[in-house]
């Protein structure tokens, strides 16, 4: 049903674009190319990039270093993928909510068709015949199938929340799902059609995922969430959160998984993005977006120190003794997705903020080329200030960046101990004093700001996070104005609980006359066009110790995916809230409870806002 109302919405802008297609070269200026993945031919002779904030993708020779091609195929581009014969690719848009077609003849790529898949898809995979794609929809938490011949949609599987990288084993039998919100991997039979095993790796933020050649193990890079209060001490330590490289086992083996801490003390890593194996099995290596570098480990000289089911706060002293099994490589820019060549040495990184593809020789661990695919010769302010947003080095000994908790803008789903509720819990492992990194889609629209709404001034709140929340030093006006411009470019995603023109369902519109009524009393508090009224409340979800009284009403927009809800996260979904810690009853006094088909409706009305 889902699916059916965004197509119906959709199918006049399809038809605008077969009737007109654009094609885009690298050789001017244009728009920031964004490559955030990537996607190598079996022979290793062409490369495949999704370019998100160009709405395209581009074809590279690998030989020469040439971008052969670029076409538009739709809204914001996040995984890609290419047959083994090198004529089919496919491209997911996070944005635009469907799977584009491409036809790659020669040095010429082509759009011939696209299926809808879903709100929010980001990582696909294609079979070895090029017959079937695989796509992680992440606000449907499902993987979709899709017949490449027929165009159409084959079916559908629940796995965890908010899929994100997906990875084929090498005889095309499982599929390897990273989920990103709730930590852990699931693993599909595909000619059974079913989830075999779901695989808790303790872990959050599960980007890039791959099966290593032998088929028996599954890598995928990740962060640890530690949860204790961000003072200097706790973030040197490894105890507020760290990065990790962690295996898999896909063939039942024990232990399910197990990982490598990346953050050695005094340097740390930040947001793992990419990983990759070599073909021989010599060399792992893993980008970190954060702190704008490669990190390399080789297999063949001594075992790695993986820990079964567990993680080390610190990178295992071992690895730095300067043996050669573990190297750095800086990149600069944000490094995302990567590819090993067939050579079993040669990488290919996807780097968004450098509008580039880059080429490490791992064995040597040393960059040895950069592919620019194009982009603006003077970024904007707000460019600028995105890379403010994805530099950890900003933090203390380099451990996270604003884009750690609040993923590509929006929220990671995790909460924290910092200082913007004005205390922190120093002595016991407390949930108290924990809050939800909020959704920042909107966020200049929607002062004041923080959970108690203390702070009246945007800019004065970004140095707050930088010089509390981070522990790091004191940012520049300018650094603070561009990222202040970079926060105000961050916009909701199409609603895709609306019907096809936009308008509300049935039932929605029966909960807009709930929510407006007296009995629920949310218009009280959640009202005007961000739905917060920028004003002090008491919600009873007050603690005795809080350093300031009530809180500020966040914006509703985009609720239907901003879970887990309220300030601490307590709640998982919009029901758990509104039957419990924030009902009706409980927030407006003398309200009743509402019917079950009372709150069906108020839910059908609040996702879609």
């Amino acid at each position: 049903m889902l699916g059916r109302r965004i197509g119906a919405r959709m199918v006049l802008g399809w038809a605008v674009f077969f009737a007109v297609p654009v094609v885009v070269r690298a050789d001017g200026d244009g728009p920031h190319r964004s490559p955030v993945a990537l996607a190598l031919s079996v022979d290793g002779k062409r490369l495949l990039t999704a370019n998100q904030t160009a709405d395209s993708v581009s074809l590279v020779d690998t030989a020469s270093g040439r971008v052969l091609d670029e076409v538009k195929t739709g809204e914001k581009p996040a995984g890609v993928a290419i047959a083994s014969d090198g004529r089919r690719a496919v491209v997911a848009h996070w944005y635009g909510y469907d799977l584009a077609v491409i036809e790659v003849g020669g040095d010429k790529l082509k759009v011939v068709g696209r299926v809808e898949v879903g709100p929010e898809p980001r990582g696909v995979a294609i079979s070895w015949d090029g017959a079937t794609a695989y796509v992680a929809v992440g606000v449907e938490n499902e993987v979709v199938r899709v017949d490449l011949d027929g165009r159409k949609v084959t079916g559908r599987i629940g796995v965890g929340r908010e899929p994100r990288g997906v990875a084929l084993s090498p005889d095309g039998s499982k599929l390897v799902v990273g989920n990103a919100r709730s930590g852990d991997v699931s693993i599909v039979d595909l000619k059974k059609w079913v989830v075999e095993q779901t695989i808790s790796i303790d872990g959050t933020n599960l980007r890039q995922v791959i099966v290593a050649p032998d088929g028996k193990t599954a890598y995928v890079a990740n962060m640890k969430n530690r949860r204790f209060a961000t003072t200097k001490n706790n973030i040197d330590l490894g105890w507020v959160l760290g990065q990790r490289l962690t295996r898999v086992a896909l063939d039942g083996s024990s232990p399910t998984f197990s990982t490598i801490s990346l953050d050695p003390r005094g340097q740390a890593a930040s947001d793992a993005h990419g990983v990759g194996v070599s073909r021989d099995g010599r060399l792992i290596v893993v980008s970190l977006g954060g702190t704008h570098e490669l990190m390399v480990f080789r297999t063949d000289r001594k075992r790695l120190p993986w820990r079964d089911e567990n993680s080390r706060d610190l990178m295992a002293s071992e690895l730095l003794t300067g043996d050669g099994r573990f190297r750095r490589v800086a990149l600069g820019g944000r490094p995302t997705e990567i590819v090993f060549a067939p050579d079993a040495k040669t990488v290919y990184v996807a780097n968004y903020l450098e509008d580039a593809v880059q080429v490490v020789d791992a064995s040597a661990a040393k960059l040895v080329r950069t592919i620019p695919l194009g982009g603006p010769k003077t970024p904007s302010l707000a460019r600028r200030g995105e890379r403010v947003f994805h530099d950890a080095t900003r933090s203390f000994n380099q451990w996270y960046s604003c884009n750690t908790c609040h993923s590509d803008g929006h929220t990671a789903g995790l909460d924290f101990d910092t200082l913007n509720d004005g205390r922190q819990d120093l002595s016991t492992f407390h949930l108290k004093s924990r809050k939800k990194a909020p959704t920042l889609r909107g966020v200049t629209q929607t002062g004041p700001w923080t959970w108690h709404g203390w702070q009246k001034n945007l800019d004065h709140a970004m140095v707050e996070s930088f010089t509390k929340s981070m522990q790091g030093p004191r940012p520049s006006e300018e650094d603070v104005r561009a990222l202040v411009a970079y926060l105000g470019t961050l916009e909701y995603p199409r609603n895709p609980y609306r019907n096809p023109d936009g308008s509300l369902t049935p039932a929605a519109r029966r909960g807009q006359d709930i929510f407006r009524s007296s009995k629920a009393g949310c218009a009280t508090c959640h009202k005007g066009p961000e739905l917060t009224d920028g004003k002090i409340h008491i919600a009873g979800l007050e603690e005795p110790d809080d350093a300031y009284e009530g809180y500020n009403p966040p914006s509703l927009r985009g609720l239907y995916d901003k879970d887990p809800y309220l300030h601490d996260g307590r709640s998982k979904t919009l029901r758990e809230a509104l039957s419990g810690p924030h009902s009706p009853e409980t927030v407006v006094s003398g309200s009743g409870e509402l019917s079950s088909q009372e709150m069906d409706d108020l839910i059908a009305y609040l996702k879609s806002l």
